[in-house]
């Protein structure tokens, strides 16, 4: 007896190890079929349903694939997760708990039978940030914290494993592009006016470049809601002006605008593609130029930083220089390449999205000819064709029938407008060049 006890630690080390050693294999062959796209969660995403019972290929369910689709397409009206959620539970559509355990029959956690028609906002918010939705398997969303503990952790994004294009998509790139930015966006308004601002993250002070806010209030007629500068709100007339305009108006103005810019780019594609790449392509390339340059300079000093930080320690080795003069050397150098660093990658984002918006032309085309009508606005629509509309103050400040500029900025193309010319009574967007025009400044 006592020699068997003898060895019960050396047992024991070489369970553990073996333990330990597994654990590393089976996390080494899960990170392998997450790089290959493969599922690695038990259920299908809400929407989708197994191709076979057997199978871990997955295909849209013909039951709740619309729901999805309709959630999607309800944020991109500018309904929030809460909004969306009575929504659902007003027309009693089964939650995905309620409906997988009418379709399985069996009971997990957070599933109340009681209530299966009872939607939260949280439900809501799961499907619209679940990229699954575009036809792409994410993995390794979650880990155990170790092959002792296992207890579930969420990892950070970064660490996340996507593979795109495993299975058939939801909803397109478009829409979602489009839902993420109204939720980053969208304001919590009171349940009485769930009307959404449709300007809201796109409508900017042409001035100081601070966003406009929208005033509104159950006592207040519609009529009279109005967008004021952020600035001038906060700060007062000492930093900017108020840049006043009526809601109604704005809206009336990009209505108008959007009506003739997608009823050019339909009539007349050739005519409107060769315009807007001869109006833009002069000022992308100083933009591009410039940003280039700003790129080529930020890159060279990241590498005189990174030279002279080992001629530093070199010299504080040598002790040519003292401890403190090391220290606080240092301390600059390493700040200023930290900020470069942070740096460089948003400027180089933004010169690739550059690059690409210089043949974006036939996209916007694309997208008019799908909009044969546009009678009123919506998120959607707006977010769809515009990127931002700054708001000029007027020619005499605080009047109501002097001129004011509204510039807007379209996705894909750029400006289409000019500000209004001093004189004009209400707020107005130059309209487009007539086709003569047109044909005479491209001759």
């Amino acid at each position: 007896m006592e020699s068997s006890t003898d060895f019960n630690p050396i047992r024991n080390w070489a369970n553990e190890l073996h333990a330990k050693d597994t654990s590393k294999k089976v996390r080494a062959v899960k990170k392998l079929q997450a790089e290959r796209g493969e599922r690695l969660g038990g259920r299908p995403p809400y929407g989708y349903r197994k191709k076979s019972p057997d199978s871990k290929e997955i295909v849209p369910d013909e039951e709740t694939a619309p729901v999805v689709q309709r959630i999607f397409q309800l944020c991109a009206g500018g309904k929030g997760p809460n909004q969306i959620a009575r929504i659902l539970t007003g027309e009693q559509v089964l939650t995905p708990a309620n409906h997988a355990y009418q379709k399985e029959g069996k009971s997990h956690n957070h599933v109340d039978i009681s209530r299966p028609y009872d939607w939260s906002g949280s439900s809501v918010t799961g499907i619209l940030d679940n990229r699954a939705y575009l036809g792409h398997t994410v993995g390794l969303r979650s880990t155990s914290l170790s092959y002792k503990n296992k207890k579930l952790i969420r990892r950070p994004e970064g660490e996340y494993i996507t593979v795109e294009n495993t299975h058939p998509a939801l909803v397109t790139q478009e829409l979602w592009d489009i839902v993420q930015d109204v939720r980053q966006h969208k304001k919590r308004i009171p349940k009485q006016m769930e009307e959404p601002n449709l300007f809201s993250g796109l409508a900017f002070c042409a001035d100081c470049g601070k966003p406009m806010v929208l005033h509104r209030a159950s006592t207040m007629k519609r009529k009279r809601y109005n967008f004021t500068c952020y600035t001038y709100g906060k700060r007062g007339k000492t930093e900017c002006s108020p840049h006043h305009i009526r809601e109604d108006e704005l809206c009336k103005i990009v209505l108008d605008d959007l009506q003739r810019v997608t009823h050019f780019a339909r009539l007349k594609e050739r005519q409107f593609a060769a315009y807007i790449n001869q109006k833009n392509s002069k000022e992308l390339r100083q933009e591009m130029n410039a940003l280039q340059k700003e790129l080529d300079a930020m890159r060279k000093r990241d590498g005189e930083l990174s030279v002279l930080f080992k001629r530093l320690y070199e010299d504080h080795v040598l002790q040519r220089i003292t401890a403190e003069q090391f220290r606080t050397l240092s301390a600059d150098y390493n700040t200023e390449q930290k900020a470069l660093q942070e740096a460089i990658p948003e400027k180089e984002a933004r010169l690739e999205k550059l690059k690409a918006s210089a043949a974006n032309v036939e996209a916007f085309i694309e997208k008019a000819k799908r909009f044969t009508t546009i009678d009123h606005l919506t998120p959607e629509l707006v977010r769809l064709f515009i990127q931002r509309v700054e708001i000029g103050e007027r020619a005499v400040k605080y009047s109501r029938n002097s001129a004011q500029s509204v510039k807007i900025v379209y996705r894909d193309i750029g400006n289409m407008d000019s500000p209004m010319e001093p004189g004009e009574r209400q707020p107005h967007i130059t309209s487009l060049p007539s086709i003569d025009e047109i044909v005479k400044m491209l001759a």
